[in-house]
């Protein structure tokens, strides 16, 4: 997998394979993609296009094209899976995943996933969701809030998945649904985590013995600093009298707490 991001905007990509050996690109929807979503929607059986839209859709509207790919990534954040060609462009799309921020509930979003019928159940539509679910903790939703056919029990099923703590209530031939989003962990200063960041994550929580195996290669002072400078070594875990930095010993068991398609 390939993943492109620009800090502090959208621009990004995401290249994966299926066990298929099937090359796709995730990356968020542009003003441009309006004809791929159309095409999009002609290619979705009736079947798919009415466990989406609860009704029969046979095209979009101009301003409904406007609203699906002009989006301001907030409050209303929209990606899309296209084939990846061997000539590194962009194939068909397949895929398209959004969630919609509800005005009066700005700490609750509605998420949607719709994915070809001849992709459906090889796990695009999970990756959207997880994806989904991502970006919306780093936006500051807190909830996911949606409803599908009560017909659609694969819907369910990843919910349930992917979320224990879903909530379902039927409601005719609806079912009403609504999970937590964990808040987004922040990354460590200094980047994202590297081989230094997991091996003394590791170490801190006794996942690895170092106490004695490591003396000879580290420096003490430098083994401090590097563990203050990624936010891993509380100044209480430090005491002048010790010989060796505490968390790098074994006892310490208090450390580390610092506090549709549906597949």
């Amino acid at each position: 997998m390939t993943t492109t991001p620009q800090p502090g905007s959208d621009a990004w990509t995401e290249d994966f394979s299926l066990p298929s050996g099937e090359c796709f690109r995730m990356r968020p929807l542009r003003p441009d993609d309006k004809a791929r979503i159309a095409e999009g929607l002609a290619r979705l059986s009736p079947e798919s296009q009415y466990l989406r839209f609860f009704t029969a859709k046979s095209r979009f509207t101009d301003a409904e094209l406007r609203y699906l790919t002009e989006v301001d990534g907030w409050d209303h954040y929209a990606v899309g899976i296209a084939r990846l060609l061997p000539d590194g462009t962009e194939g068909e799309g397949v895929a398209v995943g959004r969630f919609v921020r509800l005005p009066d509930e700005p700490e609750v979003a509605e998420p949607a996933v719709a994915v070809l019928d001849a992709l459906q159940g090889r796990g695009l539509g999970r990756r959207l969701l997880q994806h989904l679910i991502a970006a919306a903790a780093a936006r500051e939703v807190k909830r996911f809030r949606t409803e599908f056919l009560a017909t659609n029990r694969p819907m369910k099923d990843l919910l349930e998945d992917l979320s224990p703590q879903a909530r379902f209530v039927a409601e005719g031939a609806l079912v009403h649904a609504e999970f937590p989003i964990a808040p987004a962990q922040p990354q460590p200063a200094g980047g994202p985590p590297g081989p230094l960041f997991e091996w003394l994550r590791l170490s801190a929580s006794k996942a690895v013995t170092l106490r004695r195996r490591f003396a000879m290669l580290f420096d003490r002072a430098w083994v401090k600093a590097q563990l203050q400078r990624l936010g891993l070594a509380p100044a209480w875990l430090w005491s002048s009298e010790e010989s060796e930095p505490a968390a790098l010993t074994e006892g310490d068991a208090g450390y580390g707490r610092s506090g549709g398609d549906a597949t």
